[in-house]
């Protein structure tokens, strides 16, 4: 069968068509919004991969068994009249399953309503070499992994193809695990605007531009596939940015901030750059600890600006002891014991105030231009400040006061470390 794969799937999705042919990758996670042809794209190479490879057999799942009919399932029959190939597949609704006949392999559907009946799946020939997850923000975590320990075994090559629409809450686990850097995974964004005009009808155009026009916000949830937060955010103004070690050693100013905790609030460290004329905030290290008293946290600190090479942003050389290094550290004013040890330790401990700049401190990290956070040198300084969210009363009323029991430990240092700078008259 000859495939001319522009005939096919929209721009946007020929190199991922090819990628998914030639098994470049073992998972595909496609993020995209309404019209985004994404669900379209992966029951084409699905029908494709069982005709290809003979001993493949594939698993569709939906979180529940009522929707299998009406959404995947008229899908796969809709890509396998798409591919002129209807004379050779078999369609059944019970069981709910679509058999290549040259070879019996099969397409077999299910609900994940409860995941261990999916363990006695049997297969009279082959392997389940496929399994597509979709709208997988309805699934558990855990229910995506028992239905891949279940199915994925017996053979050498495995296509895991995972579909959602991002939910507008940044916290949602599917918004937090396409952020994750995963081998042999690749994440793929798309939207409507990259399908062919005469591929989507004139109603549903006309329906994203209405949106886009009245409610901008939800219209790229909806329909461009971003993860646009709930409108509860405290902190509007964080910006993704990726520093070099180079451009961290040429900030002017330099703030440490420390967050004592044992367990299960753990012990944190954040470093970070101001430039006051901009009025923009740089957060470029982090690290954290469990279970650690004073005396390894500061030996872990040492070790961390040591090892990894940052005492070069604030030494000429290598410092040997706490008392070498350029750093000043400000930390949590709760432990007076914790501050007069890593004093002992060496280190150039500043001891904040201790009571009235909270609020204000929240209140002033909101005024800035930016806060600019390297992702990937400082991931929980990125969750934690992107998930910061307002509480709400049983109205839906925003709660006015800043929150308290949200992970906030990497912010917390930040507080702590810019208090030097934000309690200053006329800032």
């Amino acid at each position: 069968m000859k495939i001319k794969a522009r005939e096919l799937v929209a721009p946007n999705f020929i190199d991922l068509f090819k990628a998914v042919l030639r098994h470049t990758y073992r998972e595909f996670c496609l993020v995209g919004g309404r019209g985004s042809t994404k669900s379209s794209f992966i029951s084409l190479v699905i029908v494709c991969l069982i005709i290809m490879f003979p001993k493949v057999n594939a698993l569709v799942c939906r979180k529940y068994s009522n929707t299998l009919r009406e959404s995947v399932y008229e899908q796969i029959m809709w890509a396998i009249s798409k591919l002129n190939v209807e004379r050779f597949f078999r369609c059944t609704v019970s069981p709910m399953q679509i058999e290549y006949i040259p070879t019996g392999q099969r397409i077999i559907f299910r609900g994940v309503d409860k995941p261990v009946k999916l363990k006695s799946i049997k297969l009279a020939s082959g392997y389940f070499g496929i399994v597509w997850f979709e709208e997988s923000t309805e699934f558990k975590p855990e229910e995506i992994r028992s239905v891949k320990q279940s199915t994925m075994r017996g053979g050498e090559l495995f296509w895991t193809f995972d579909s959602f629409n991002p939910p507008v809450n940044r916290n949602n686990w599917k918004n937090k695990d396409v952020l994750v850097e995963k081998p042999g995974r690749i994440v793929h964004h798309s939207d409507y605007r990259t399908v062919p005009i005469d591929w989507l009808s004139q109603a549903a155009i006309d329906e994203a531009e209405w949106l886009k026009e009245h409610n901008f916000r939800l219209y790229q949830n909806e329909y461009l596939g971003e993860c646009t937060g709930s409108g509860l955010d405290v902190f509007e103004n964080v910006k993704e940015i990726s520093l070099t070690d180079d451009e961290i050693g040429k900030f002017d100013y330099y703030f440490h901030g420390i967050d004592w905790g044992y367990f299960p609030d753990p012990w944190a460290y954040c470093g970070m750059a101001y430039k006051p004329n901009t009025r923009e905030l740089f957060i470029f290290d982090e690290l954290k600890a469990y279970k650690q008293g004073n005396n390894e946290t500061s030996d872990l600190l040492m070790k961390h600006l040591q090892e990894t090479g940052h005492w070069k942003w604030y030494n000429t050389s290598m410092p040997t002891a706490p008392a070498e290094f350029g750093v000043k550290l400000t930390p949590d004013s709760a432990e007076p014991k914790s501050i007069a040890d890593y004093r002992a330790y060496g280190w150039h401990c500043h001891e904040p105030t201790k009571t009235g700049l909270r609020d204000y401190g929240f209140k002033w990290l909101q005024s800035l231009t930016a806060i600019h956070i390297d992702r990937k040198r400082c991931p929980d300084a990125w969750e934690e400040f992107t998930g910061y969210e307002y509480e709400q009363n049983k109205n839906g009323d925003i709660i006015s006061t800043y929150p308290k029991g949200q992970a906030d430990h990497k912010i917390a240092c930040v507080r702590y470390g810019m208090e030097e700078v934000y309690k200053r008259r006329g800032l």
